[in-house]
Protein backbone atom coordinates (compact mmCIF):
# COMPACT_ATOMS: atom_id res chain seq x y z
CA UNK A 1 0.00 0.00 0.00
CA UNK A 2 1.35 3.45 -0.66
CA UNK A 3 1.19 6.12 2.32
CA UNK A 4 -0.43 8.98 0.84
CA UNK A 5 -1.38 12.09 2.69
CA UNK A 6 -4.20 14.82 2.23
CA UNK A 7 -2.98 18.45 1.91
CA UNK A 8 -4.81 21.79 1.78
CA UNK A 9 -2.43 23.69 -0.80
CA UNK A 10 -3.18 27.94 -0.26
CA UNK A 11 -2.04 29.44 -3.51
CA UNK A 12 -1.86 33.14 -5.59
CA UNK A 13 -2.97 32.59 -8.83
CA UNK A 14 -4.17 35.94 -11.08
CA UNK A 15 -4.10 37.65 -7.58
CA UNK A 16 -6.68 36.38 -6.07
CA UNK A 17 -6.00 33.16 -3.26
CA UNK A 18 -7.01 29.81 -3.81
CA UNK A 19 -7.09 26.70 -1.56
CA UNK A 20 -7.34 23.31 -3.12
CA UNK A 21 -7.35 19.85 -1.46
CA UNK A 22 -4.33 18.03 -3.24
CA UNK A 23 -3.99 13.79 -2.43
CA UNK A 24 0.27 13.66 -2.51
CA UNK A 25 2.71 11.32 -1.33
CA UNK A 26 4.78 14.39 0.08
CA UNK A 27 4.44 18.33 0.20
CA UNK A 28 6.39 18.76 -2.55
CA UNK A 29 4.35 16.44 -4.67
CA UNK A 30 1.28 18.47 -3.49
CA UNK A 31 2.82 21.73 -4.35
CA UNK A 32 4.03 20.51 -8.24
CA UNK A 33 0.53 19.36 -8.39
CA UNK A 34 -1.05 22.49 -8.22
CA UNK A 35 1.65 24.58 -10.45
CA UNK A 36 1.01 22.32 -13.02
CA UNK A 37 -2.29 22.73 -13.26
CA UNK A 38 -2.04 26.27 -12.55
CA UNK A 39 1.18 27.77 -14.12
CA UNK A 40 2.84 30.61 -12.41
CA UNK A 41 0.56 30.13 -9.42
CA UNK A 42 2.64 30.68 -6.22
CA UNK A 43 2.49 28.98 -3.69
CA UNK A 44 1.48 30.51 0.03
CA UNK A 45 1.31 27.85 2.43
CA UNK A 46 1.03 23.61 2.49
CA UNK A 47 -0.76 21.87 5.39
CA UNK A 48 -1.48 18.64 6.38
CA UNK A 49 -5.07 17.69 6.51
CA UNK A 50 -4.97 13.75 7.19
CA UNK A 51 -3.44 10.52 6.50
CA UNK A 52 -4.95 8.63 3.68
CA UNK A 53 -3.50 5.21 2.43
CA UNK A 54 -4.56 3.84 -0.75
Amino acid sequence: MEKTNRYSVEYEWGNVIFYQEVEAMTIQEAKERIQHAKINAAIRAVHVIEDVES
